[in-house]
């Protein structure tokens, strides 16, 4: 999905840029904006006075979450039989579930995607041997 180097524009996922009434931009999920976590500055991907949205985008690999966010993409592409149906879940439920972003599995994603195809392919599995 992403090979170091390439930066953001490689990554086919959108970046969902959100900002506030103050103009500062997060990336990814708009349920950062507004939380404070020092070790990544807050989200904040830079402020609309200061900076177009398009540059932030461009720099947006070189920000540690977003750059945790894409390992942890990779991470659920590798080992997770899943990932072609959820492509790797939500950044907001990666930080708050699982305090990083480069983890791999959330409750969202075992409650709302994963359960949802294992009763389906049950149910599948079921009416065929019927």
């Amino acid at each position: 999905m992403r090979r170091a180097g390439n930066g953001w524009r490689d990554v086919l996922i959108d970046p969902i840029p959100a900002v506030s009434s103050a103009g500062e931009v997060v990336l990814l999920s708009p349920e950062l904006a507004g939380v404070t976590a020092p070790g990544y500055q807050d989200f904040r991907a830079g402020n609309v006075l200061e900076r177009s949205i398009g540059a932030m985008l461009t720099d947006a690999h070189r920000l540690r979450y977003v750059d945790e966010f894409l390992t942890g993409l990779d991470n659920c592409e590798a080992t997770c039989e899943f990932f072609g149906f959820c492509r790797g879940a939500q950044a907001g439920n990666r930080f708050f579930e699982n305090g990083c972003f480069d983890s791999t599995e959330t409750n969202h994603c075992r409650v709302s995607k994963q359960a949802l195809l294992i009763a389906l392919s049950d149910t599948v599995r079921k009416e065929q041997a019927a």
